[in-house]
Formats: C-alpha cells, sequence, structure tokens
C-alpha cells in the first residue's frame, strides 16, 4: 500500500508539470502567430480582405499546373485576365487576398521599379548571378541544381526580347537557404520547382515566374536580423527559434508557392511593375502558426533590397558578373582567410547588440568563432554578399580586391557563360 501510494503521489505531483507543458504547447503556435505581427516593416492590412478575382485565379491555377506536369500546354488566354489586372491594377492590392493554396493563406504585392524588364533578365534569371544576391534581405543563399533546363539555353532569356513572337518556356529546380524571418528570427533550407514564361501581352515585354516548394524545409535555425538595410544577419547553426520560452520548437515551411510576374509598363522611362502572389504554411508540430502580415512582411523586405540592386546607378549586371569572378574563383586558403578576418570583424561590430547577448549566440561569436559555423557553401555566399556590397559602395566587413569599372560603350546582349550547363550551380558559384 505505501508503494502504491507513494507511486500516486509521484503522479498527481506530475500532473502540474504535464498540465503545463500541454498548455505551452497549445499556446505557443498561438504566441508564434500573434507576437509583433507587424514585423519590421510595420505591415498594416486589412482584416477583411477583399477576394480576388475569380478569372485572375483561374490563371493562377493554370500555371501551377503547367509547372506540375510538363505535358500540360500554356494556354495565352487562359491567364491573360491575370496579366491583365497586374499590370492595370492602380490602387496597392495589399489588401485583396488570393484563395488559399497548399493549405495556407495569400497575398498581393505591387511596386515598380525604375528599369526595363532586359536589365532585370540580366540580374534575375542570368546564371552568372546568384539570385540571393538580388534579394538578400530574404535569401542568404540559392542556386540551381545540375539538370536544370535553364541551365542548358545556349542563351540568356534578355536575348528572346527583340523577337518575341511566341512564349519562351524554360524551368529548373534551385533551393534556398532564408535569412532570419522577421517573426521568429528562424532560418530555413528547402528545394523548389520554378517555372519562367517569356511573353508580350497587349504589346508588354513580361515575364512570369512560377515556383513551389518541394516538401517541407529543413528544421528552422535560430538567426537574428541584426540591421535589414544593411543585409546584416546572424545565423547561429543552433536549431530552434530566437524566441524566448518557445525557443526550443522544430519548426519547418511545409509548403509555399508564388507566381511573380515582371512586365515593362515603359521601356524608355524606364519603368517595370514588379507583383508577387504569394503563400506560405509554416510552423510547428504539422500546425500553419502563418499570418498574412508576416508573408507581407517578407515580400516588403523582398523588394526593397531587389530595387536597390535593380535600380542601382554604380552597378551593371556585367560589372556584377566580373566582379563575382574574384569570389567564385578565389583559392580555398584565401577564402578562408577573408572568412577569418570576417569573423573577427563580425564579433567586434555586433558583440554588443542585444540580440547576440543570449549566451550561446555569445559563444558562437566569441574569439572569431563565427567562422567555424559558416561551411563552405556559406563562406562563399558571405564573401559574395560582401563583394556586392562594396560595389554599391556600402560598407563591408572585409575588403576584396577591387573590381576594375567598365568603360561606357554601345550595350550589347552579353552570352551566358559556356560553362555553365556542365556545372552544378552551388551558393555563390
Amino acid at each position: 500500500m505505501n508503494n502504491k501510494y507513494k507511486a500516486l503521489s509521484c503522479l498527481r505531483g506530475l500532473l502540474p508539470l504535464f498540465a503545463a507543458l500541454l498548455a505551452l504547447c497549445l499556446f505557443a503556435p498561438v504566441a508564434m502567430a500573434e507576437d509583433d505581427p507587424k514585423g519590421i516593416m510595420e505591415v498594416d492590412l486589412s482584416p477583411k480582405p477583399a477576394p480576388l478575382d475569380e478569372t485572375v485565379e483561374k490563371g493562377i491555377s493554370h500555371l501551377f499546373k503547367v509547372l506540375d506536369d510538363k505535358t500540360v500546354s500554356l494556354s495565352v488566354a487562359e491567364i491573360a485576365p491575370m496579366l491583365d489586372f497586374v499590370i492595370g491594377v492602380d490602387a496597392d492590392p495589399k489588401d485583396i487576398e488570393p484563395a488559399k493554396r497548399f493549405n495556407g493563406r495569400g497575398i498581393c504585392l505591387r511596386r515598380d521599379v525604375k528599369t526595363d524588364l532586359a536589365h532585370i533578365l540580366k540580374y534575375f534569371y542570368n546564371p552568372d548571378i546568384p539570385n540571393y544576391l538580388l534579394c538578400p534581405a530574404v535569401l542568404r543563399m540559392s542556386g540551381w541544381h545540375q539538370g536544370s533546363e535553364f541551365l542548358n539555353r545556349s542563351s540568356g532569356l534578355w536575348e528572346e526580347l527583340p523577337n518575341l513572337d511566341q512564349p519562351v518556356i524554360t524551368r529548373g529546380r534551385e533551393f534556398e537557404v532564408t535569412t532570419p524571418d522577421s517573426f521568429a528570427e528562424a532560418y530555413y533550407g528547402y528545394n523548389l520547382n520554378r517555372l519562367m514564361i517569356l511573353l508580350k501581352h497587349n504589346g508588354k515585354n513580361v515575364l512570369i515566374s512560377v515556383s513551389r516548394q518541394e516538401d517541407k524545409s529543413e528544421v528552422g535555425r535560430k538567426g537574428a536580423i541584426l540591421d535589414d538595410r544593411q543585409w546584416d544577419y546572424f545565423y547561429s547553426g543552433l536549431e530552434g527559434l530566437n524566441r524566448g520560452m518557445i525557443g526550443w520548437m522544430d519548426t519547418f515551411t511545409y509548403a509555399s508557392g508564388s507566381v511573380q510576374v515582371f512586365a515593362e509598363q515603359d521601356a524608355d522611362a524606364p519603368r517595370s511593375t514588379v507583383f508577387l502572389f504569394k503563400w506560405l504554411r509554416a510552423g510547428w508540430a504539422g500546425m500553419n502558426v502563418v499570418q498574412r502580415s508576416h508573408i507581407y512582411d517578407g515580400t516588403l523586405r523582398y523588394v526593397r533590397s531587389f530595387s536597390k540592386v535593380v535600380e542601382s546607378k554604380d552597378l551593371t549586371p556585367e560589372f556584377l558578373v566580373n566582379g563575382l569572378k574574384t569570389v567564385l574563383n578565389m583559392p580555398e586558403s584565401r577564402m578562408n582567410t577573408l572568412i577569418n578576418e570576417y569573423a573577427r570583424n563580425f564579433e567586434a561590430r555586433f558583440k554588443n547588440d542585444p540580440k547576440l547577448q543570449d549566451s550561446d549566440y555569445a559563444k558562437v561569436i566569441r574569439d572569431g568563432g563565427y567562422a567555424e559555423v559558416l561551411d563552405a557553401n556559406a563562406r562563399r555566399s558571405v564573401l559574395a554578399l560582401e563583394k556586392l556590397k562594396s560595389m554599391l559602395g556600402m560598407e563591408t566587413l572585409v575588403t576584396l580586391d577591387e573590381t576594375p569599372r567598365p568603360q561606357p560603350v554601345a550595350e550589347t546582349a552579353s552570352p551566358v557563360g559556356e560553362q555553365v550547363a556542365e556545372r552544378e550551380v552551388l551558393p555563390g558559384s
């Protein structure tokens, strides 16, 4: 009887702990969803968004069918209402909500950039320039997997523009690693499939880029946004969230998809519209905790960094490609020397930042130890980003060899690198 009584007493003593753990498990997703809903971009969305027009939805559905099944032929007529909406809408569409896809909610974002479509294509869909350098506020690393149809093209997409009589379609498989998100400061790696369609619509040059994530992501890891405008981020390598009592959680992005449209409004001005439909499902234990404001905050960060690159007067796509060669062809010994310098300078600049006062974070960066967290791919991506920042006149943590600026010449279409189709494009390569 005494043993039974002791066991019962022990069980009763554990009940409050079990209850507390259960409450935490139930409360945590709500806390993750509601904490700091405006993010760092001060997002303000309507709690009752208007639905997206049904004809636009049909066009989006058709695009995902073409992405998912190569046997489905593109119907330009079916996507025409979507293109009419994207090109013609004047009001900010942030309070229009597309239908749920991939069991996640979506957003619409529209912005104009001061450049033409050829300039965008020479940057964004140029296999010689990693995509993460064109939106460094949201992507840490990215690359095309070997065998991607896109890499086997003999010419750049921009070279198709002068004779764009029929849609040009190409595909690829990519991987991406994000920067820390603005609501839990976790970062994720995943693969995705992408479809690119170049066409004319009512006389305007248009690129449509459709993507869908494969499977769920790698587990989220703890990071920190130190200065989003200067693209300064911290990557701990530790699993979890930078969120106090729920920092232990294993989180994932379960599904994501996007339809992005670049429409050239005026080649002479120049001016192009960037329109993004984006869906995301992410969270913990299979539960989605993502709000529309979280997605919209990330897309605003994306478009701010994208605009800074493509609108820069100090940079051209050719100049960037030439500058990246110093990083991509750098011997490993030189790369490691620069990364050790970067790690020491990172510690000197950010060790007193409140976000890095956590003992685990402080331990990572102490005495230049941050270098040990960065593998070969991360090291090259760090240096590629430092190179981009130096070419834009931004402050950097290491000094790389100066790239001679090109002399002004008549602009000609630049061919895709001959070696592109023969290699797998890794981060920063």
